[in-house]
């Protein structure tokens, strides 16, 4: 805190900018440059729930429909994801992996682990476990004010 004011909002985007280009670098050491950015988070939310609607998409990416969309439009043009009408709803359009992403399966955990050791760097696991715990509650406070 400087002069009473706090610097978490700037530290944030901060953080968000630089690590932006840490990871591309790391990503690009990997060759898994078509893992930068939205696209990567795409992709990792489906390797965790994969033949999805847009809305949960939209809900584990953190990314505005609009932006997701656009995103999706890319991946499928690439091979990487399609989508789907739903059986159940044909309102609703689920977004599947083709199985193209594969080849990224055995390379992200090592370039997952030279970030992590990058970022945490001089924490202990008492710290990083809080450090998460505190980024989870702003998250939350932010996501409940954009309701």
């Amino acid at each position: 805190m400087k002069n009473g004011r706090t610097e978490g909002g700037t530290l944030i985007s901060q953080i968000h900018q630089v690590c932006q280009r840490v990871w591309y670098a790391v990503l690009s050491r990997n060759g898994l440059e078509d893992l930068a950015g939205a696209r990567g988070r795409v992709i990792f939310a489906l390797w965790n729930e994969d033949n999805i609607p847009i809305k949960k998409l939209v809900e584990k990416t953190s990314l505005d429909k609009a932006t997701l969309t656009g995103i999706i439009d890319r991946l499928e043009r690439d091979g990487y994801v399609k989508r789907v009408q739903s059986n159940e709803d044909k309102r609703v359009t689920l977004v599947s992996r083709t199985g193209k992403d594969e080849i990224f399966k055995q390379k992200i955990p090592k370039a997952s682990k030279e970030q992590n050791k990058l970022f945490y760097r001089g924490f202990s696991q008492d710290e990083i476990r809080d450090f998460e715990n505190y980024l989870k509650r702003i998250l939350q406070n932010c996501k409940d004010a954009e309701s």
